[in-house]
């Protein structure tokens, strides 16, 4: 399926059913009094975050979503039928915003909890909602008040614990295949991803994290160099960056620390709020180096980039380094949860559900 995270949609919610004018009028009751009963309610606009839902190319190609109008009153007493709701099921993380003003209205951070986003009318009063001791047969009816319509804009940003970061071809997805069950797709040529993965990485019983893989990013990439800076978002709300760099390019004039160095300036041009995320460096592909210089190119590459942050040398190829790598991650994880649950990150509704 094509991943899409991003779509702009209309929504409408119904009106309501317009009130009745109505009097009683049965044999030996001729002057009955009134029983025109009240419209019913419009259908109101939900949105409900589903996990099992990763993509929001539904909303790519159905792009109208209108509730129905509530039922007019009628005689007898008798009210009209409320209309059905209408729920739009999301991924787990997505941001929902007016289209026309660009304010936030909504992040869907919870499965299975629904969120209203456009509000169905009430239904309008019948001449029964007029009757007094001083108007006895009142003719007066109002029309259902009209539901909310709106322009959203929908963007999706992936929940993950732990997000890769580097150059094309530097190793990312065979390294979230190596440790995950994620299966991307893993060649010998650059932007083989083509779109987010994400991944479960299983430490031990209840003992787990999420990673993921976004498409490389390169030098130039502000200016819409490759893929651009369109999947950057997916890691924003990442607790931890990896910064995955290829110790053993193919091209010998290719230098890994000017690499490494034009990452983080992209980074940095795009939000220096995930600038300022923690962020290790993992250097990969040593399966690659002799042996007896690892060490000499590790120290080489770390006082050239006058590196103060963790350091891991793996080869995700082999396995080479990977399970000390994970056992720190997962507790670099684990303290972040303490400090700050994921269930903090509530979603702030404009308008209150019913």
């Amino acid at each position: 399926m094509k991943f899409v995270d991003e779509a702009t949609i209309d929504i409408a919610a119904g009106d309501g059913g317009a009130g009745c004018v109505s009097f009683r009028r049965e044999k030996f009751i001729p002057f009955g009094g009134p029983n025109g009963g009240d419209g019913g309610r419009g259908g109101s606009v939900f949105a409900l975050a589903d996990r099992n839902i990763n993509t929001l190319i539904d909303y790519r190609y159905a792009r109208r979503h209108i509730a129905k109008n509530g039922e007019a009153g009628r005689g007898s007493d008798q009210f009209g039928g409320a209309a059905e709701d209408i729920v739009l099921r999301m991924p787990v993380g997505t941001i929902v915003s007016d289209a026309e003003t660009g304010a936030q209205l909504v992040e869907l951070l919870e499965h299975g909890v629904p969120v209203l986003l456009a509000r169905g009318g009430d239904g309008g009063f019948g001449n029964l909602h007029f009757k007094t001791s001083t108007n006895r047969s009142p003719r007066q009816k109002t029309p259902g008040w009209p539901g909310e319509a709106k322009k959203l804009k929908l963007e999706l940003r992936v929940l993950a614990d732990v997000g890769l970061l580097g150059m094309p071809n530097a190793g990312k997805s065979t390294l979230i295949a190596a440790v995950s069950n994620a299966r991307p797709k893993i060649a010998d040529y650059p932007f083989t991803t083509l779109h987010p993965n994400l991944g479960v990485v299983r430490v031990g019983p209840e003992r787990s994290f999420v990673v993921a893989d976004i498409p490389g990013l390169i030098e130039g990439a502000s200016e819409g160099a490759g893929l651009g800076h369109q999947f950057l978002r997916h890691l924003q709300r990442t607790r931890l960056l990896l910064h995955i760099v290829d110790m053993a390019p193919f091209d010998d004039s290719v230098d890994p620390v000017k690499q490494a160095r034009a990452i983080v300036a992209e980074l940095k041009k795009y939000d220096p709020r995930l600038h300022a995320k923690p962020r290790w460096l993992v250097l990969n592909k040593l399966d690659m180096v002799p042996a007896g210089e690892r060490d000499a190119k590790i120290a080489d590459f770390v006082r050239r980039l006058r590196w103060k942050g963790p350091v891991f040398g793996i080869s995700a190829l082999t396995r080479d380094g990977l399970q000390p790598l994970i056992e720190k991650i997962h507790n670099h994880v684990a303290a972040q949860q303490v400090r700050e649950p994921m269930a903090d990150l509530r979603f702030d509704e404009v308008v209150g559900g019913r």
